[in-house]
């Protein structure tokens, strides 16, 4: 009776080395971006972020290039953190991962009624970092899950050859000498007066571009897209909204402007955000600028939304 349980036993091991030696499986780069790991079984490159999914089972591993020093957001992800962003905090310790010291965080989140669990590595880059998260079901067998754990852990970090803010987008919009590109997070591009990632007055003008990481059924479009603008981060006192119908590229779409103020320093800010969903989910437009250069700024932000194409897909 104990001859299987050893067999069994024995074929986790063997798992688990094929998945951690680099000879058995090689790192494969995620396209956009300056990362490689090992996906899982059954993980194909997503069109929609930067990573890899398996629709079938709910799963996920997205890479995430942020802008911020590895200390300060490792502060941020400290329990009472993460509770802010509505996730549970299971475990964290340090491990050796994407060639030096990282943070493996274990969490739980409520999504749309289904419990998620995720495997979050964070990483040093340079004054930079790199979030990769995997997130699966809590009702998927353990052994998924596991798998999931050691791709996370198979984060290389390339150190040449980092690709343009733009490369591998899947689409595209026109930028002008008012707003630049600045970077990107994921597949989320980001445009400023600066062209820089650093941080400017809460005034100064902003404008996001990017698809939604999953999809999410819009039965009312307006009302969605006001239940969204009210989720903007960094704002409060969301007031004077004004909505209108458009399209973007043949999508049907909904602009909302508003009034709004910083959530830190309680400047007034000019807040402009246009929804357009498509078949994979939707894709999100959204500009912030001081009360001073808003008429400037809301005409910039309409001609680079006028501009958006979507890429032809590979």
């Amino acid at each position: 009776m104990r001859k299987p349980v050893f067999r069994t036993a024995m074929l986790a091991l063997l798992a688990v080395a094929l998945l951690l030696d680099p000879a058995a499986a090689a790192l494969t780069p995620v396209p956009g971006t300056g990362v490689e790991l090992q996906p899982p079984e059954g993980f194909a490159p997503s069109e929609r972020f930067p990573g890899f999914e398996h629709p079938a089972r709910g799963a996920s591993i997205v890479v995430n290039e942020i802008p911020t020093g590895y200390g300060e957001l490792r502060a941020a992800f400290s329990r009472e953190g993460l509770a802010s962003r509505g996730m549970h905090l299971i475990d964290a310790k340090d491990a050796r991962a994407a060639g030096g010291q990282a943070r493996l965080m274990h969490v739980s989140q409520q999504t749309s009624g289904v419990e998620f669990l995720k495997w979050m590595l964070l990483a040093p880059r340079g004054d930079a970092s790199v979030l990769v998260v995997g997130t699966f079901p809590r009702t998927t067998p353990p052994a998924f899950g596991e798998t999931v754990r050691l791709a996370v852990l198979s984060t290389s970090l390339k150190t040449t050859g980092q690709p343009a803010p733009t490369a591998e987008l899947p689409f595209h919009v026109a930028t002008g000498p008012r707003l630049k590109v600045a970077g990107r997070t994921g597949h989320m591009l980001l445009l400023n007066r600066s062209g820089s990632m650093a941080r400017t007055p809460a005034d100064e003008p902003i404008y996001v571009v990017g698809p939604s990481l999953g999809k999410e059924p819009i039965d009312n479009l307006q009302r969605f897209a006001e239940r969204r603008a009210h989720q903007t981060a960094e704002i409060s006192d969301l007031r004077g909204i004004q909505g209108r119908s458009l399209e973007i590229d043949g999508l049907a779409a909904y602009e909302i402007v508003a009034d709004a103020s910083d959530l830190r320093s309680g400047l007034p800010l000019r807040f402009y955000q246009v929804i357009a969903p498509d078949s994979g989910g939707y894709f999100i437009f959204q500009g912030l600028v001081g009360s001073s250069l808003a008429t400037e700024y809301l005409a910039e932000f309409r001609r680079v939304t006028a501009s958006f194409r979507r890429n032809p897909r590979r």
